[in-house]
Order: structure tokens, then C-alpha cells, then sequence
């Protein structure tokens, strides 16, 4: 039975990301002939092919929603810890983001620059509250969900990947990656999906506000944010790349220490015990061909993306 929750779980995982990678073919030319506004089409996405998935796998796998999804409260305290974790971990992701640059383009910059003619509140709606709900519901809803006999960090890592994998981008694996494993981590310790909501909601929103600024700095100054944006680390001189690279180093060490201190705030406070867990966990085959199968999957989209990269 614990197999087969890997299994549905993993299985759940490949579906997603089967067709994140090719409902495009179908979706693209639909939307491009509907001349749908740019916020519809960063949403509807999200919900044709999050949420109805995960409706369907409800009402075929009979599960219950609440105990799948940890729909618990929390307490004030610990969502202020949470809002605080979202925001340390800003400068890890931007310093894994900028070592994935060096390679991939950084398209989610481009996406909300192309959206600085929107209202702010419509902004952060689509950009932070949407995916803070649907992409969590998914992840560290259903897919970490058939994970509970195993440890936390085995846990954390395999739906981490999945979610890095999601998004396919090559720009975005690492710190989806790594921000993946502290929602994870969030969820088990709290037992709250709303956990990981809040945090994600906190990253993204942040990411958003931060851009609004940038718009208003670069007006300012009379400078092209846009033509910023698209030249990348292009427009950097080689000593600035370095010094750029150690300085988000160290940053993103001192609060990756800070994170995990608040994590163990928050484990007390929840009564969370990574120890007592170990106890009763199990060793469980937890790769199978669905694993496989979309990391496959991930290849070929980025090997794609890499050669097209190449090839300008």
C-alpha cells in the first residue's frame, strides 16, 4: 500500500510534467487565436493543467482532501516564521538563479517586465497568489502526500526535484529546486499545506514588489530597465561577474543559516521531532519509471531549449 502511494504520487508527478511539456502544441494556438491577455495566459494554464488533474486524481483515487492536502490551520507565530523564511530565501534562489544564467536566459524577468503595463494587484495575483495555490496543491499537496512513510528529507528532495523539473527551464531548476525542498520541509514540520502557500506567496510576491521597484528606480533615472533585463549578465564586465558571484555566495550562505534556525523554531513550536520521525519511517523503493520517465521528459525539453540557445 505505501508502494502504491509512491507509485500514484510519482505517477501524478509524470503526468503534470507530460503536459506542461507538450499541451503547448494544443494550448499555444488556441490562446495566440483568442489574443488572450498575458495574465490569462500565465493562469489558465495553471488551472487546466493543476487543478483539473488534481480533481480528476480525487475523484478517481477516492482520497480525502483534507488529509491529502493538510488543510490545518496555523498559528500566527509560525506563519511570521514562515514569512520570514520566504523572504531569507529570496538570495539563495537569486544566487542559483544567476549561476543558471550563465547558461539559461532568466525568462521569468522577462515575463513580469512584460507585465509592467498591469496593475500591481493583478500582478502579484497572477504572478505570487496563483502558483502559491495551484502549484502547492499539486506539490506539497498531493505528490509529497504519498511520501509520509518516508523521511522528511528523502521526501523533500524527490518532490523538490519534481517541482525544479515542472517548470522546464533550465534558469529556474536549481532554485525550484532548493526552494521545492523548503516548502516540503515546511508542510511536513507544520502538517499545513497553507505553509508552504504562505511562503510561496511570500517569494513570488516579493519577486514582484522588487520589479515595481526596479521600474520605478530605472524611470528615475532615466535608464531602459527592459534593454537591462534582456543584455543579462552580458552587460557585466568580468571582475563585476565574480564579485557578483561571491557576494550572493555569501549572502545566500548567511541565510540559508538563518533558514535553518527558524526551521527549528518552527518544528518546536509545531512539536515536530525530525528523531521520533526517523523511528517510523520505512525503506521504500521510491524511484520507479514514472521518476525516470520525467526526468527523461526534463532532458529533452532542456536539450531542446540548449540547442536553440546555441544556434542564436
Amino acid at each position: 500500500m505505501k508502494d502504491r502511494n509512491i507509485y500514484q504520487s510519482n505517477l501524478f508527478a509524470f503526468i503534470l510534467l507530460f503536459l506542461y511539456a507538450f499541451s503547448p502544441i494544443l494550448l499555444k494556438p488556441i490562446f495566440q487565436a483568442l489574443k488572450m491577455p498575458i495574465s490569462l495566459y500565465l493562469v489558465l494554464p495553471q488551472l487546466l493543467l493543476l487543478i483539473v488533474p488534481t480533481i480528476i486524481y480525487f475523484i478517481i483515487t477516492k482520497k480525502s482532501i483534507k488529509e491529502t492536502l493538510r488543510l490545518n490551520r496555523l498559528n500566527f507565530k509560525s506563519i511570521l516564521i514562515i514569512v520570514g523564511i520566504g523572504i531569507l530565501a529570496q538570495p539563495v534562489a537569486m544566487f542559483l538563479s544567476f549561476l543558471t544564467q550563465f547558461i539559461f536566459p532568466n525568462r521569468i524577468s522577462q515575463v513580469v517586465s512584460a507585465m509592467n503595463d498591469i496593475p500591481l494587484l493583478i500582478r502579484i495575483a497572477v504572478i505570487a497568489l496563483t502558483p502559491a495555490i495551484c502549484e502547492e496543491i499539486t506539490m506539497r499537496g498531493v505528490v509529497l502526500s504519498g511520501y509520509n512513510q518516508i523521511s522528511i528529507s528523502k521526501a523533500a528532495i524527490i518532490t523538490g526535484m519534481f517541482f525544479g523539473m515542472l517548470h522546464l527551464d533550465g534558469n529556474q531548476l536549481l532554485y525550484a529546486f532548493a526552494i521545492g525542498i523548503i516548502f516540503a520541509y515546511l508542510v511536513r514540520i507544520t502538517n499545513s499545506i497553507y505553509a508552504s502557500m504562505i511562503c510561496h506567496f511570500t517569494i513570488n510576491g516579493t519577486q514582484v514588489l522588487i520589479s515595481a521597484l526596479g521600474i520605478k528606480l530605472a524611470e528615475a533615472s532615466g535608464q531602459n530597465l527592459e534593454l537591462v533585463q534582456k543584455a543579462g549578465l552580458s552587460s557585466l564586465t568580468t571582475v563585476q561577474l565574480v564579485n557578483s558571484l561571491f557576494i550572493l555566495l555569501a549572502i545566500a550562505i548567511v541565510c540559508i543559516g538563518v533558514i535553518i534556525m527558524l526551521m527549528q523554531k518552527l518544528a518546536r513550536m509545531n512539536n515536530y521531532s525530525c528523531k521520533k520521525e526517523a523511528l517510523s519511517v520505512e525503506k521504500i523503493k521510491i524511484l520507479n519509471w514514472p521518476v525516470v520517465a520525467s526526468i527523461l521528459i526534463y532532458i529533452s525539453v532542456i536539450a531542446s531549449d540548449v540547442k536553440e540557445i546555441l544556434n542564436k
